[in-house]
């Protein structure tokens, strides 16, 4: 990795343990990057959204971004790939699968989805989606998961 991506993947890494750090205290000990821990992000967003907190937009923003980024290296840790900035949709996204196949994932909006009560971003899902591509890239596939 580039120095640019050090950087990148060491803030996403404090995103990720603010997310941990913020996290409701029964969920805690289950934070632990594994893929079993995407779904307890799964109820937390779920639990956020059904409790109908009126949320400022920098709040939102902010469980945005961490929990966005919680699953990036959740996805990092079970897949490699690297970390790259998406000035497009400005957030992180990650790659794997190069050089022979691109499977891109992009967090932040499926989050937001969720947090703000959307159920058909339903994180588990989106990311076993994307675990299953990440597991066994077909050469020549480019994929984004957004």
């Amino acid at each position: 990795m580039s120095l640019e991506n050090n950087e990148l993947y060491q803030e996403i890494q404090a995103w990720a343990q603010n997310a941990v750090f913020n996290s409701p205290t029964w969920s805690i000990n289950q934070l632990d990057y594994s893929e079993k821990s995407i779904s307890v992000i799964e109820v937390i967003l779920s639990e956020l959204a059904e409790k109908n907190l009126i949320l400022s937009e920098e709040q939102v923003t902010m469980i945005t971004q961490e929990y966005g980024c919680y699953l990036l290296l959740t996805a990092y840790k079970l897949y490699g790939g690297e970390f790259f900035w998406n000035s497009d949709n400005d957030q992180p996204m990650l790659i794997v699968g190069e050089p022979e196949a691109t499977i891109v994932l992009l967090t932040w909006q499926k989050v937001r989805g969720r947090l703000l009560g959307d159920k058909a971003d339903h994180i588990a899902y989106f990311m076993e989606q994307f675990g299953k591509e990440a597991t066994h890239p077909e050469a020549g596939k480019q994929l984004i998961f957004m």
